[in-house]
């Protein structure tokens, strides 16, 4: 009886001992959360204020010109501790942050539902059954994490990092190759034409459906003749533009080439490229159209500045 006893106290002792790791796990969880959810907003108001376009769950929606001055206020907002610092690498934070593994595995959980917005225009375009389409997200979502992965090792800026980058993008590169053999393995030749036409114009759609959320502000929405011919165009002029170095081409972009000189050229290409797109785009759009899609084209250049100088700045303090 007493050993029996001695057991249920023991029994009780463990069960208030999980309990209260449960409880103090679950705070914990819900503190990052919140973190998550603090840092998530704050990168999305910068980037709202900064291109003066909101990424909606419907997509990207274009803002007023009254965020102008939201955005001039920032700017002239007095630093904060550790400003000089967050300057020379802008994503030391969240860096720092990603070193728990519960944050690993929380942004990992969410790329689960950016894949299926991303790709869900083409997973009804290939009509695959269900388990053809969950092995395409799976393939999807581990080039993601590994493309995560690097991003990291360029927001650490700790010594040696630099060599930690060009690995790690070495064998992203051989992984995206081994990746897309199984790709076509899975979907054949056809589909696989499909879904090569769809990676590749993913810069296209994406300044599509920012400039249809414009339009539709103002009343111009675009026919869908005229979206498909917009869209061709696009496509087919940066497709065949000659970049010295192509920093739109996610598969072959090499991340340790993010240099001033190279970002510089590549902006200046693209002024070129969009030249060339706006002159097609005369024959396709009305004039009011072709006014706000010179505008969207603009805030496209501003928010892919503000990506790429960010890059040059986490590789630069990686190389330190």
């Amino acid at each position: 009886m007493i050993t029996l006893l001695l057991a249920a106290l023991g029994m009780g002792g463990w069960a208030t001992w999980e309990r209260r790791q449960k409880v103090e796990m679950m705070g914990r969880l819900g503190l990052a959360e919140k973190e998550r959810e603090v840092l998530r907003l704050t990168a999305q108001k910068k980037l709202a204020l900064g291109s003066k376009t909101e990424v909606k769950s419907d997509g990207p929606q274009g803002l007023g010109a009254e965020h102008a001055e939201a955005l001039a206020k920032e700017a002239l907002g007095e630093e904060k501790p550790g400003a000089e610092e967050a300057k020379k690498n802008p994503m030391s934070a969240m860096a720092e942050m990603m070193k728990d593994p519960s944050m690993r595995e929380a942004m990992k959980a969410q790329m689960r539902p950016q894949v299926d917005f991303m790709y869900r225009d083409l997973f009804d375009l290939l009509g695959l059954d269900p388990e053809k389409q969950e092995k395409l997200t799976k393939l999807l979502l581990d080039r993601m994490n590994a493309g995560m992965e690097v991003g990291l090792a360029m927001a650490g800026g700790a010594q040696g990092a630099g060599e930690e980058v060009k690995q790690r993008a070495e064998a992203m590169k051989a992984a995206n190759e081994a990746s897309e053999a199984e790709i076509k393995s899975l979907l054949g030749d056809s589909g696989y034409g499909q879904y090569e036409r769809f990676e590749k114009s993913q810069p296209e759609r994406q300044q599509i459906s920012a400039l249809n959320g414009q339009l539709k502000d103002k009343g111009l929405g675009l026919s869908e003749e005229a979206e498909s011919k917009l869209m061709d165009a696009m496509y087919e002029e940066r497709n065949n533009f000659k970049f010295d170095v192509n920093f739109a081409d996610q598969k072959t972009m090499d991340p340790t080439q993010l240099t001033e000189e190279n970002v510089n050229r590549y902006q200046e290409q693209q002024a070129l490229l969009r030249g060339q797109v706006l002159a097609k785009a005369e024959g396709i759009l009305t004039e009011p159209q072709l006014e706000v899609f010179r505008k969207s084209q603009e805030q496209q250049a501003a928010m892919e500045k503000m990506g790429l100088q960010m890059g040059v700045k986490m590789m630069g303090a990686s190389k330190k």
